[in-house]
């Protein structure tokens, strides 16, 4: 090995020792579930069970483009197509993303002292706090 190469090694393990092994262990574990949830596709493609969505109003013609006034929304229709969209959104694996998702986030809240305890912000439903969004988007952001 090159001493150029050695110094390229030296700068990596530098960056790493500010990772800790919680924080590996979580990226390990959302890149495996990411993985699994894409072998579902992958399955559901191939059986044909998979729905891909085309907006058909991008194909049309300007002159026959549909107007919101000429295209008559009703609440029920709505409900019907998100339900029919939202079908097989939800495999095995995605409440134990989110569950791990809200425990991340909880526990970001106490680092930026929002909160004492991570559960603590279960507390908060219903009355959340006017700045409750900005928590999430630095979650977001130091994600």
């Amino acid at each position: 090995m090159s001493l150029a190469q050695l110094k390229g090694a030296t700068a990596y393990l530098v960056d790493s020792q500010g990772i800790s092994v919680k924080a590996a262990a979580e990226d390990q574990d959302e890149e495996v579930e990411s993985l699994l949830n894409s072998f579902d596709v992958d399955n559901k493609a191939a059986c044909g069970m998979l729905r891909i969505s085309t907006n058909e109003t991008n194909t049309l013609s300007s002159k026959h483009k549909r107007t919101p006034a000429a295209v008559p929304v009703h609440h029920d229709q709505l409900s019907a197509s998100l339900e029919t969209a939202s079908a097989g959104v939800i495999v095995d694996t995605t409440l134990s993303d989110y569950q791990r998702y809200w425990n991340q986030f909880k526990d970001f809240c106490v680092t930026i002292n929002k909160v004492v305890l991570a559960d603590d912000v279960d507390g908060l439903y219903p009355n959340l706090p006017a700045d409750f969004p900005m928590w999430i988007a630095l979650w977001i952001m130091d994600k």
